[in-house]
């Protein structure tokens, strides 16, 4: 039987004890570094967060109910997915990077809408509403968002400004709003309505899509 050479054997137990200091290294590095779940939800939880928070809040509402007072829509849902994430260890090519924040929170709100007008008299009125000077609303005549931008999000018959305006079609309905499990904190009103119920009361179902606003951020020191 032919015997490995003590040299292969020794260079392969010096690799594997290297990767294993390796590994321990980057284990305690990120512990010490990354924000725990409990300190993250305190500084989620702490007066400063509160503040930004009703103010993004706030905001975002404002935006949606102007699209019910200038437009023929009305809000029927109304939907806030408040995130907020801890800061981890990242890597950078080859080397651990730090996280730059010890938490961050974002803001998304997604409004549900009907209208008393058919689904061609509506979009010409929430045009024409846009149309007006310092209007909230981004979609106008000439610029009507489909498809003269790439904004990220989700797919939409229109999207202009980060806001994505989409609407039942004939064979393609609106589905329920999407459960987000690792959601910081979730706003339903009302609590119990439903896309389904909604287009059974009052028909054509929209949904206008806000973008999210990175509302609060605690950095980490150098």
């Amino acid at each position: 039987m032919r015997r490995r050479p003590t040299r292969t054997v020794f260079l392969r137990g010096a690799g594997k004890a290297l990767l294993l200091v390796h590994l321990l290294r980057e284990k305690v590095l990120s512990l010490v570094v990354s924000t725990s779940r409990g300190k993250a939800h305190r500084l989620c939880s702490g007066a400063a967060a509160r503040q930004a928070r009703h103010a993004s809040e706030a905001g975002l509402r404002e935006i949606a109910g102007a699209y019910q007072e200038m437009t023929p829509l009305t809000l029927r849902l109304l939907v806030i997915d408040d995130h907020c994430v801890p800061g981890t260890l990242d890597r950078d090519l080859f080397a651990p990077r730090r996280p730059a924040y010890k938490v961050r929170c974002r803001i998304r709100l997604t409004a549900y809408y009907t209208s008393c007008l058919p689904p061609g008299d509506t979009i010409d009125a929430i045009l024409t509403a846009g149309d007006r000077p310092l209007s909230p609303i981004p979609f106008m005549h000439g610029h009507d968002g489909t498809g003269t931008e790439l904004v990220p999000g989700p797919p939409g018959d229109r999207v202009r400004a980060g806001h994505v305006l989409d609407r039942d079609h004939p064979g393609r309905t609106l589905p329920e709003p999407e459960e987000e499990h690792r959601v910081y904190r979730r706003v339903h009103e009302p609590p119990h309505a439903t896309v389904a119920g909604i287009r059974h009361q009052h028909g054509v179902v929209y949904r206008l899509t806000l973008p999210a606003d990175d509302y609060y951020r605690v950095p980490r020191r150098p």
